[in-house]
């Protein structure tokens, strides 16, 4: 029995399913499911009924998960003392990105969280946001940046296994070469973008717009001379910049992509779920959530160039909609 054996108990425990525990901790069912028979096998006692679909604790199972829990609040305690004698010796944060934001936030967040905590590194990890959750389930990474969308998608069933911090909101924009026909829209609805142009990734960026707007052509792929299905976001980007295609930015990206002479417009959409609000993902079992509050509190103070953040500071913060001026 191991550190890991505990965790696994104690998410089918919690969630009361082997399928969403596996989610939780990162391991396929199968693998939760046999670990933890060898578990019941190695005391000779069932930890767990299994009963028509269900699944509960037995009575020595009650038992088992409330020493589990008070063994893991200990390794946590043990955790945060080494941190704490170790002082400037803290290792580099790992803190994930999506390639929306990965290429233009890095200076961004290395200058905060040099403010948060002066002798902390960071090393940015760039990828999607379902490979970003696994990675912080996992503890392979401290921290995450996601849309909360995303993450409500994500963890729909299991949302006490990671926490979510907001941080800021930012727009969506309608990115298309410069002297392209559609610069004469001030703003664009999510109707009004032409299909046969729209290079559109799979992989939702968080907005709840992307829901309303066409899906993407296969001949603007091969019109722009790109494969949609393996580029990555700047790549596409760049593709748009020299052909009648068009693709949907975040206000980050094409904030950066006006001060580097990109070649490219940005027409604002129009519409409810127009914005997306971004947010720090975090295991709760991580120790240093006080650094995760400073960071949430200098983010506030000062956003990223391209991003707001609202009066209320999320509280029941309602969607953005820009509206169009009819003067």
């Amino acid at each position: 029995m191991n550190l890991r054996d505990l965790e696994y108990v104690i998410a089918v425990a919690e969630l009361k399913s082997f399928t969403r525990a596996a989610e939780r901790v990162a391991i396929s069912q199968p693998t939760l499911s046999n670990q933890i028979k060898k578990l019941e096998n190695n005391f000779q006692m069932q930890i767990f009924e299994r009963r028509n679909g269900t699944v509960r604790l037995t009575k020595f199972g009650q038992e088992f998960v409330a020493i589990a829990k008070r063994i893991d609040d200990s390794v946590c305690d043990i955790s945060r003392l080494v941190q704490s004698l170790q002082g400037s010796k803290v290792r580099p944060a790992r803190i994930g990105t999506t390639p929306t934001l990965a290429a233009y936030l890095t200076r961004y967040l290395r200058n905060t969280f040099r403010r948060v905590c002066k002798n902390l590194q960071i090393v940015i990890v760039e990828e999607y946001p379902t490979t970003l959750a696994k990675m912080v389930k996992s503890r392979e990474i401290e921290m995450a940046l996601i849309a909360r969308k995303s993450y409500q998608d994500i963890f729909s069933k299991d949302t006490e296994s990671v926490g979510f911090a907001p941080l800021w909101r930012e727009a969506l924009y309608l990115g298309v070469r410069k002297g392209h026909p559609l610069t004469k829209n001030k703003y664009i609805t999510a109707h009004e973008v032409p299909q046969a142009n729209l290079l559109r990734f799979d992989i939702p960026f968080g907005f709840e717009l992307e829901a309303n707007l066409p899906k993407s052509s296969k001949d603007a792929g091969a019109q722009a001379g790109i494969d949609i299905r393996s580029a990555r976001f700047e790549t596409v980007c760049r593709h748009v910049a020299q052909s009648d295609a068009c693709t949907i930015v975040n206000s980050i990206a094409a904030e950066q992509f006006k001060k580097d002479g990109f070649g490219l417009d940005f027409i604002p959409f129009e519409g409810l779920g127009n914005t997306r609000e971004l947010g720090a993902i975090t295991h709760p079992k991580y120790p240093h959530m006080d650094i995760v509050e400073r960071f949430q509190a200098e983010v506030w103070a000062a956003p990223p160039t391209g991003a707001f953040v609202p009066e209320t500071k999320f509280l029941q913060q309602p969607l953005q909609c820009v509206k169009r001026d009819t003067s």
